[in-house]
């Protein structure tokens, strides 16, 4: 599940009609008004723009309690789709309409958002340190890896990498779980897929749950 025939290059999308794949996860499947909002508007703004050939947007959304299933899961429905790009929403953000325009706008084919996850903590990170905002740094930066709160995939990636994509690791003999997103960015690194964190966007991006970061 999550992967299709018929081998792709990540760079191979030009010319091809444009399907943006909306995918959100969930455990109660319940969203924020606010949210709602959101993608709604995103939805409408981006069925009603330019484009010279097919525009197609769709959302998937499912919620459980085993966060790597329902993620393969959502892969899979979007690319039996035929997506091009897939996008990971977290149904605690808020964002503006123009949000799928200004990431399709990067050429990059992993494109996220920094964001503050909980009190003084960051999406994006390097190594065992959180990658914080900071006025002078470019509109773009890579990293090792991030939440997946907010990030565009151009649907071939999931071609180069190897199921499963997200894993439900033990963390030694503790009750807990290592994150999904760490051993997914780790394979992305290994394939030489970049994670690029989009600095200007991300300032536009606000979690319901902790105030914008400044």
């Amino acid at each position: 599940m999550g992967q299709r025939s018929g081998k792709q290059a990540v760079s191979d999308m030009a010319g091809h009609p444009l399907r943006v794949a909306v995918t959100i996860p969930s455990v109660s499947g319940m969203w924020p008004a606010s949210f709602g909002e959101c993608l709604a508007s995103m939805v409408q703004h981006f069925q009603n723009s330019e484009y010279e050939g097919i525009h197609e947007i769709r959302v998937f959304a499912k919620n459980g309690i085993i966060a790597p299933e329902i993620k393969h899961r959502l892969i899979g429905e979007a690319l039996a789709w035929e997506a091009t790009h897939i996008l990971f929403l977290a149904p605690e953000l808020i964002f503006p309409k123009d949000t799928l325009h200004r990431m399709l706008a990067r050429p990059n084919p992993v494109v996220a958002v920094n964001y503050l996850r909980s009190s003084g903590k960051f999406a994006a990170y390097r190594g065992n340190s959180d990658v914080k905002p900071d006025p002078v740094l470019p509109e773009t930066e890579e990293v090792d890896g991030v939440a997946m709160g907010m990030v565009m995939f151009t649907a071939p990636v999931f071609d180069v990498l190897e199921l499963p994509f997200f894993e439900h690791v033990r963390i030694g003999e503790t009750p807990g779980f290592c994150e999904d997103h760490i051993p997914f960015w780790k394979q992305c690194r290994e394939k030489e897929i970049p994670c690029v964190i989009d600095h200007v966007l991300s300032q536009d991006i606000r979690s319901l749950h902790f105030e914008r970061w400044h």
